[in-house]
């Protein structure tokens, strides 16, 4: 029996590494939190994301004009004044991993990702959880990944002319990001 078990799983595990999978966007979102005056946390949430896993690799989009803070001036001066994203509106997100090596429905362990923005690429070990189950994978970070402007080059002016929005007040260059993504099968 336990070799049958067995067999199933690693049958199930490589059946599903030969599926192409679509992000469901309105399911799937990065969020992070912006810290004022070294105690003022404020979530920011970026949803809409786009992208697909096949053949082991991930190829994922965000577009930063979907940022919501639930107050749509904050929401409109981090997209003007600090990302720029009439210049620079996508985050590109690149890996591979490979989904039948993961013999448990719900296995932790560290991706690899290149990500770029701003016109620079940095390479990130990202801490997730992945369920899978037929038809559909779920990846949720189950630690913050830390951030910093300075990961990507972006000027300290930007930050600075942010602050000065709201009264010249510290606002911290380092975040906190956490993913939540949800992949579905693609039906042919």
């Amino acid at each position: 029996m336990k070799k049958i078990f067995l067999l199933f799983i690693i049958f199930s595990g490589n059946t599903f590494a030969f599926e192409k999978l679509s992000i469901v966007p309105e399911l799937s979102s990065i969020s992070f939190v912006t810290i004022k005056k070294q105690y003022i946390i404020e979530s920011v949430v970026v949803d809409n994301i786009q992208g697909q896993y096949s053949n082991g690799m991930f190829d994922i989009s965000i577009n930063f004009n979907n940022i919501k803070t639930n107050i749509p001036i904050r929401n409109s001066r981090i997209n003007e004044l600090f990302f720029k994203t009439n210049l620079y509106p996508q985050v590109k997100v690149k890996g591979s991993f490979d989904v039948a090596s993961i013999v448990s429905p719900i296995t932790k362990t560290l991706i690899k990702a290149k990500v770029s923005f701003y016109g620079n690429i940095k390479e990130f070990d990202i801490p997730v959880i992945i369920h899978k189950s037929e038809g559909l994978m779920t990846v949720n970070s189950y630690r913050p990944i830390i951030v910093k402007a300075g990961d990507f080059n972006i000027p300290s002016e930007n930050l600075i002319s942010l602050a000065s929005t709201v009264g010249g007040i510290s606002i911290s260059d380092t975040i906190p990001l956490n993913i939540d993504l949800i992949f579905e099968t693609i039906i042919k």
